[in-house]
């Protein structure tokens, strides 16, 4: 008996003696592991439904949507039908203190874009918002009513405070297209759970446009790219965006790489 108990107490010193043996880890790892949702957000533009109930010249709807590539980089796009009816008028001069009519037309069409958005934002633990960066690539086809148009004649001698009738017959101009860049600034808040509200704005860029029959009557108007300007290509607009997040899948959470200094006693 005595020799078993010998034997277990050598046992047990072993082993007490390899544990004191081994390197005794002063910076425990973490073994909880974070894990990032990714998947598919789609929305709508809230500015369009409510600019087409307060002004009835205008109507527009656009779908948003974004996926997520990675940690801080998603496609994102934007769809949407527009029409408006405008009406250009000739300033005050200094013969006339009032403004005139100068012509009146209606664009309608649909428009994509296509492109990137950066998130620029350090979440805290948990947290899902964005202030990103982006660009888009952008595509319209649209056609151009002209409702009605004065003709503007700077020697007028008998009919000195209007213009000249031109036509009142509508004329419609179909085909229409048009191809712009995007610079996109934005931000994201996770409302409630999956549920974000959006904003942003755009500076765009008009790469080209095809005119109605060689110019006969430029594109004022274009739907997702708003006014067009004499000598200038730059056009600006925004949205204000409600989406919903779809998970798809998760991925651990990538961890800043940090410089390894060996510490030697």
């Amino acid at each position: 008996m005595l020799k078993y108990i010998i034997s277990l107490f050598f046992t047990i010193s072993s082993i007490g003696l390899y544990a004191q043996s081994k390197p005794i880890d002063t910076k425990p790892k973490d073994t909880v592991v974070y894990k990032q949702s990714y998947g598919l957000r789609v929305g709508l533009d809230l500015s369009r439904p409510i600019l087409s109930f307060t002004n009835e010249d205008y109507d527009g709807i656009e779908i948003v949507a974004d996926y997520r590539l990675t940690q801080k980089l998603y496609l994102a796009a934007e769809l949407g039908n527009e029409t408006n009816t405008r009406q250009e008028e000739l300033g005050p001069s200094n013969e006339n203190t009032t403004t005139s009519p100068l012509y009146n037309f209606t664009t309608k069409g649909n428009y994509i874009k296509l492109g990137i958005d950066y998130n620029t934002y350090a979440n805290w633990y948990g947290e899902r918002n964005s202030i990103f960066i982006g660009a888009r690539y952008a595509y319209a086809n649209f056609s151009q009513t002209v409702n009605n148009y004065q003709i503007f004649n700077r020697n007028r001698y008998w009919d000195t405070d209007d213009f000249s009738t031109g036509s009142t017959t509508p004329e419609e101009f179909s085909g229409l297209s048009a191809h712009w860049l995007e610079a996109v600034l934005g931000a994201k808040v996770e409302l409630f759970t999956n549920f974000y509200l959006g904003a942003s704005v755009r500076v765009g860029v008009l790469i080209t446009d095809k005119d109605p029959e060689a110019s006969r009557f430029n594109n004022l108007w274009i739907p997702g790219f708003n006014k067009v300007t004499d000598n200038s290509s730059f056009g600006i607009g925004y949205n204000y965006s409600i989406s919903y997040f779809i998970p798809l899948y998760k991925k651990v959470k990538k961890e800043k790489k940090k410089d390894k200094e060996e510490i030697q006693e």
